[in-house]
């Protein structure tokens, strides 16, 4: 075969695996937001045909004589093309002696998990959820030894969601927020509580969507490829390719902001992959491989630009049209203050901005524990409380509160949390990098989110699918290597005018 009929087969196979993640992408969303309590069963039996044909498609002989045939020619290849083929053949090292039997068990364990979750956490049964987190994380171990991970499982799963990234990296970016945060969220805890009663109504779940379509609107979604739906978890997912993207969150009657900000969330997570090169769709290079830079870009807009001054004065006259009994007679300011308040509490989900940081690095030290048997399952609940209680200064009053809060655990996101955090430090460069050609807070205070997204679209989006977050960040962004600093300095200039400190 010459090297342009091998383009065309790799361009084929592209597609067949493509269209084949679209469908356990439909499954995964379906479960998520409509299916019903037991139907996991009717899912795991045509996963298991799915995962049969995936596995096939991605790491049988023909593909790999095809896939090594093309690595032969890399200069011949696209910047696409080489990027997907890179992509694939590090998917093959990571399960490199791993059958197909094994491979099939592990996904249909995930879907009885992801079950096992819902249930456990309704009933805050952790028993019932252990023997389903034990295998997952087991079935990672042996996963990582095959890889050749046996000195640190741990990283195994930190550079399925950061390539390149280690404990070792991991660790200083963690000793940061223990020397920078931690104190700092003492230093608030001193002060007087802002007052977040502007914030307290009755929000109709109808007027919370029309918000939520607002927003959308307001930051720039072309709609005609994005849905919005309800979920248990909020979470944003791309169903195939950039083209059809699918946000979803949770209506809370008593507070609008967890809709807000889980939709903003949502929002920097779709225009980024949105903003993609059109060509790399139904390509392996169609999406990003690193989390960290998805997560800076959903930071920017959840964080740096929705809890902003300047944003919260220019959705203002939006909130009092939609909430004018609920949200009365407060002013931007005090909403300002509201959304921003730091309460620490049990629950990442909902969080604020910079407790959100301790509930990763819990997650983080729990992970390590785990993933290098210094702690067992058994032990898990008692180690989480005590470090809630040394972190956070909370008490955690049950496994639905403690460690079942999260559903991550059952999709096997394991080294998927400390992306959050490696995010809102990338966020804080970004954004220093970025007013050095526009200036957001003029942007946000016109209404002028086009500007904003050129500048992501440039120096970020249409990268991310063709390069892992370091080079994306040294080479578009400017930065060469990873700094906790501006993002402390971020934080401290923001609450010390808060809460006067």
């Amino acid at each position: 075969m010459d090297i342009e009929q091998s383009r065309q087969e790799f361009a084929r196979l592209q597609k067949k695996i493509t269209s084949i993640n679209h469908v356990l992408d439909l499954l995964f969303f379906d479960a998520e937001t409509a299916a019903p309590a037991s139907a996991a069963r009717n899912r795991i039996s045509t996963l298991e045909v799915i995962n049969d044909d995936l596995f096939n498609l991605k790491f049988g002989e023909k593909t790999t004589e095809l896939v090594e045939h093309l690595r032969e020619h890399e200069s011949e290849l696209s910047i696409e093309e080489r990027r997907s083929l890179n992509l694939l053949k590090r998917e093959e090292e990571r399960t490199k002696r791993v059958s197909k039997e094994e491979y099939i068990a592990y996904q249909n364990l995930l879907a009885s998990a992801q079950e096992a979750w819902h249930r456990a956490n309704e009933e805050s049964d952790y028993e019932y959820f252990r023997p389903y987190l034990e295998r997952i994380f087991e079935t990672a171990r042996g996963f990582a030894s095959n890889a050749g991970f046996e000195a640190n499982a741990y990283d195994y799963c930190l550079e399925f969601h950061e390539p390149g990234s280690t404990t070792k990296m991991y660790d200083v970016v963690f000793d940061g927020v223990k020397r920078e945060i931690v104190p700092m969220l003492r230093e608030i805890m001193k002060r007087p509580p802002v007052d977040d009663s502007c914030l307290k109504g009755d929000y109709s779940v109808a007027k919370q969507e029309e918000l939520a379509k607002y927003l959308m609107e307001i930051l720039g979604l072309d709609m005609t490829k994005v849905g919005l739906s309800t979920s248990e978890h909020p979470f944003t997912k791309r169903m195939g390719s950039h083209f059809d993207e699918r946000i979803t969150t949770r209506y809370s009657r008593k507070d609008f902001t967890f809709s807000l900000y889980t939709i903003l969330f949502g929002c920097g997570y779709a225009l980024t992959e949105m903003g993609q090169g059109d060509e790399v769709a139904y390509t392996l290079a169609d999406g990003s491989a690193s989390f960290g830079i998805m997560e800076a870009q959903t930071r920017l807009y959840e964080n740096a630009f929705g809890r902003s001054k300047p944003f919260i004065k220019y959705i203002y006259p939006k909130l009092k049209q939609l909430f004018p009994t609920s949200i009365r007679d407060s002013s931007p300011e005090d909403l300002y203050l509201a959304v921003n308040k730091v309460s620490a509490g049990p629950i990442r989900m909902g969080s604020d901005e910079l407790t959100n940081n301790i509930h990763v690095l819990i997650r983080y030290e729990m992970e390590k524990a785990l993933m290098n048997k210094d702690l067992s399952f058994k032990e898990l609940p008692d180690a989480w409380a005590e470090k809630y209680k040394e972190c956070l200064g909370v008490e955690v009053k049950d496994h639905a509160h403690g460690v079942l809060q999260d559903m991550l655990w059952a999709d096997a996101a394991i080294g998927y949390f400390p992306t959050a955090v490696l995010g809102n430090v990338y966020s804080a460069l970004i954004l220093k990098r970025m007013v050095e050609d526009i200036n957001p807070e003029e942007c946000i205070i016109k209404g002028d989110f086009a500007s904003i997204n050129n500048w992501n679209r440039e120096h970020v989006w249409k990268h991310i699918g063709l390069y892992d977050s370091p080079t994306v960040m040294e080479k578009f962004v400017g930065v060469s290597s990873i700094d906790i600093n501006p993002y402390a300095q971020y934080l401290r200039y923001k609450y010390s005018e808060i809460y006067k400190i």
